[in-house]
């Protein structure tokens, strides 16, 4: 089997590396595999070993920023989708096809449209040689660039809608064909239907949450009134949420509570978000070692996301510790838990405020809450079961056609 992560699935300290370092995991017992990726940084010794010890082979290619530029300046003249453009490497495309060549691959899992242009490669230059393959989508990526366009003003807006448009032919297999293709949620399966294409029907593979790592304190009665947000937050999705938060709903839950303190965590803050450490109760945490840490020392998890939905890792991982969670319908939408009981959803600034206020100044309700998110978590989000439908789905059949014919 052929694994291509756009990123170092390991360590599993975001959500792209979350979902594909436990499906890694679920399929390292059942197949011989070997996972091509690209590398943003240089590969710790610790990674490498982990990684060794999944696979029988680790192929990375480093990411150069300069190549990605060019690429997708490229592919934004010549009417291609610009991600799959700037993650091709095509010395780790050659070395693909040599293993292919050498040892046909069974199946091959691709792991988001970023790495499509492999699979493209292979087709190409092998187009005889058979192989099943499953597309994981994750999220329906186009609707997050069509997400920023609608968020986003002048020239670059006509950039993002370009992409979203490319992207969307990308997920409907017109131009790479899948026998599979999946996602995180069924709301994602139902965007999916609605804004890609109905020809193909998404199996929905769940993400989990390791309940090993987050886990609740015993007692959050007297826990200080800090509200956490976590992620990386030089992501767009992320940046925009926080700013969104601290701007407008902090100042309304400080009028009621004026000890309360927004925590934002994560790594690569961008100017944006560490503009934002100059405000009152504002309190920019930047990278940590261990975020649930943070998460069991805070009285309220939030996702006020208003861009690429999904399912929010950093939902099940505060719910997970037990905390009670406000989030948007969007954070919500991905997240199979009841509203009201196991989680709260609030769009509007006043809503979101009022919801925070509540927690914080009730702490039975907030215990009521997080007990019974951690509840649900424990239910439904387990790894080893979210992960069965993907194993289910990469096992290869007799059937399976040529890509290049498929």
């Amino acid at each position: 089997m052929l694994m291509l992560t756009h990123r170092v699935p390991y360590p599993p300290d975001r959500g792209d590396r979350i979902r594909a370092y436990h499906v890694l995991r679920a399929i390292a017992g059942r197949f011989d595999v070997t996972l091509a990726t690209i590398a943003d940084e240089p590969v710790a010794e610790s990674t490498r070993a982990e990684l060794d010890a999944l696979t029988s082979r680790v192929l990375v290619a480093r990411a150069r920023p300069m190549h990605r530029r060019a690429a997708a300046t490229r592919a934004l003249l010549t009417g291609q989708a610009i991600t799959p453009a700037a993650m091709l490497d095509r010395a780790l495309a050659r070395q693909i096809i040599d293993l292919h060549r050498a040892r046909p691959f069974d199946v091959v899992l691709t792991y988001c449209t970023g790495m499509i242009g492999y699979i493209k490669a292979l087709a190409e230059a092998l187009p005889d040689v058979r192989f099943r393959h499953v597309l994981d989508l994750v999220d329906v990526d186009s609707q997050k660039w069509a997400g920023f366009a609608e968020t986003t003003r002048g020239p670059i807006r006509l950039v993002y809608k370009a992409e979203a448009h490319r992207l969307r032919a990308v997920e409907a297999g017109q131009v790479v064909p899948f026998d599979a293709v999946t996602v995180i949620s069924e709301a994602e399966a139902q965007r999916y239907n609605e804004t890609v294409t109905d020809r193909h029907e998404p199996v929905v593979v769940n993400n989990g949450v390791d309940l090993k790592r987050f886990y609740p304190v015993t007692d959050r009665v007297d826990a200080a009134p800090t509200i956490v947000f976590t992620g990386v937050m030089s992501y767009k999705p992320n940046v925009d949420a926080v700013c969104w938060f601290a701007r407008q709903v902090m100042p309304r839950v400080r009028a009621a509570v004026p000890d309360s303190r927004f925590d934002i965590v994560g790594k690569s803050p961008s100017p944006a978000v560490l503009g934002l450490d100059e405000l009152p109760g504002v309190c920019v945490v930047g990278p940590v070692e261990n975020t649930a840490e943070n998460l069991r020392d805070a009285a309220i998890a939030v996702a006020p996301m208003r861009i690429a939905p999904g399912v929010q890792n950093k939902v099940l991982e505060a719910m997970a510790c037990g905390l009670p969670v406000v989030c948007s319908s969007l954070a919500a939408s991905g997240i199979d838990a009841e509203p009201g009981r196991e989680l709260l959803v609030a769009d509007e600034a006043d809503d979101a405020a009022a919801q925070c206020v509540r927690l914080l100044t009730n702490p039975q309700r907030r215990e009521a809450i997080g007990r019974a998110a951690r509840q649900r978590v424990e239910q439904r989000y387990h790894w080893s079961e979210t992960t069965r439908p993907m194993l289910e789905l990469l096992q290869p059949t007799p059937s399976t056609q040529a890509v290049g014919s498929l």
